[in-house]
């Protein structure tokens, strides 16, 4: 049983366990899951776990006894992913009726909260079996595009709503902008906090702007080489999906309801943004920052791209998973969740893994396995500095991070729990911390335990 249950649960067969995973390969700004409705991503992962496991799992008597539960994280919940798309895909997907379904956001942080939820709901006796994931479909539906309202604004214009303007009320937040203005003095969302984080830490190392720039950029391709390498071990993880061909304008090849054409598809099973990394580094060291073009820290090759993906997890208890003969393959020995500066916004590894790690009795020395999203270079950068352990570790995003592969938001922190626990079985090892930075200033990290 592990630490963190032990220490507040008294019976052990209440312990939630992890049996499955899967996602989706992870499409590029280009590539083909562009072509997909963004459920249907989500449909594909949660019909996969339903079909390896009905066999063991009667998912019927569980919902109607009211002890399942389907959890998606997602950010975008608009188009295709609006309307809990949780349960539209869950139903969709073949799944009993008596099973419900919710959405979540939590920003980046939204999969990886969503198996907390799960793990949550089964130790507190509410559930005994809960698939958890995440959807996000960057392509269609772009970052902030929920605020675009059509119709929304006089005689029945399209308008962005901007963020609350009571947001800079708050008396931390005008600390923190006077705090950063030395940096930057206009503050724009994420990219702009990542600048000055970036900034920041290269103060902090001591390093020239052309030697920090470098190490970034040298981030930048080891995630890319990692990830090029490791490409037969993240199709453990993935079941391909079918997506549209496209005609001779680049349009896919749909019916009147967007839906596939048997006939007229192709099979995708690969994520589409890794690179080769042969003169990579000469390459990306002359592209222009993304918020300064001439000294800017950031850039798009330094950054994760725009990807589209789902993944999802299949929870039950210690007991159900004994009764019904189901292989257990790990759990969460710990995870931590919490706020940090809303400004500087991206600082949450630093805080959340020494947080969850706590929790476990464990050490950062304990863990085979660390992943952190790499949402910004700058973000990595920023976590392994103050976490004490150089960006080069063997175990630090072994087989590849966002950087290369990619960061469908809603998704990526159901990923990291997954690809956690595979990296684990795979080398035999028993621990592993994944945590990402989160929108708006939050930090979420869970440690792993391999079965």
């Amino acid at each position: 049983m592990v630490k963190w249950f032990e220490k507040h649960f008294t019976d052990p067969k209440r312990e939630p366990v992890l049996i499955d995973y899967v996602r989706t390969p992870l499409g590029s700004k280009k590539g083909t899951l562009r072509l997909l409705r963004g459920d249907n991503m989500l449909i594909h992962v949660i019909k996969t776990l339903y079909n390896r496991n009905k066999d063991t799992i009667d998912f019927e008597e569980v919902g109607n006894k009211g002890l399942g539960d389907v959890i998606a994280g997602c950010c975008a919940q608009i188009g295709s992913c609006a309307l809990d798309v949780a349960r539209n895909a869950e139903i969709a997907a073949g799944m009993p009726p008596g099973i419900p379904g919710v959405t979540v956001n939590r920003h980046c942080a939204s999969g990886m909260q969503a198996n907390i939820f799960a793990w949550q709901q089964i130790a507190s006796c509410d559930k005994d079996v809960v698939l958890a994931g995440g959807i996000e479909s960057q392509n269609t539906y772009p970052i902030m595009a929920d605020m675009n309202v059509a119709n929304g604004g006089p005689g029945g214009i399209n308008i962005t709503v901007p963020p609350n303007p009571h947001l800079g009320d708050s008396p931390y937040v005008q600390e923190s902008y006077k705090k950063y203005a030395q940096y930057e003095p206009e503050i724009r969302g994420q990219i702009y906090s990542a600048e000055i984080l970036g900034r920041l830490y290269r103060d902090k190392s001591g390093l020239s702007p052309e030697a920090f720039r470098s190490e970034l950029d040298q981030l930048s391709v080891a995630s890319h080489q990692k990830a090029g390498d490791h490409f037969d071990d993240r199709a453990l993880e993935i079941e391909p999906i079918e997506t549209p061909i496209t005609d001779e304008k680049g349009e896919p090849i749909v019916d009147i309801k967007g839906e596939p054409i048997p006939g007229k598809t192709q099979l995708s099973s690969k994520d589409e943004s890794v690179r080769p990394t042969a003169g990579m580094l000469e390459k990306i060291s002359t592209l222009p920052g993304l918020v300064k073009k001439k000294s800017g820290i950031l850039t798009a090759a330094n950054s994760c791209p725009t990807t589209d993906g789902a993944a999802c997890n299949l929870w039950t208890s210690r007991e159900y998973a004994e009764e019904h003969s189901l292989k257990i393959r790990g759990s969460l020995e710990s995870y931590f969740t919490i706020g940090t500066d809303a400004v500087l916004m991206l600082t949450g590894p630093i805080e959340a893994i020494p947080g969850a790690l706590k929790r476990a009795d464990l050490t950062l020395d304990d863990m085979s396995v660390i992943e952190i999203n790499e949402a910004f270079s700058t973000v990595v950068y920023a976590s392994a500095f103050d976490l004490g352990f150089d960006w080069r570790d063997e175990r630090f995003n072994r087989w590849g991070g966002a950087i290369a592969i990619g960061h469908p938001t809603g998704m990526s922190g159901c990923r990291l729990i997954g690809t956690t626990l595979t990296q684990l079985e795979q080398m035999g090892k028993d621990y592993g911390v994944a945590s990402l930075c989160v929108g708006f200033g939050m930090g979420i990290a869970v440690v792993v335990k391999r079965e």
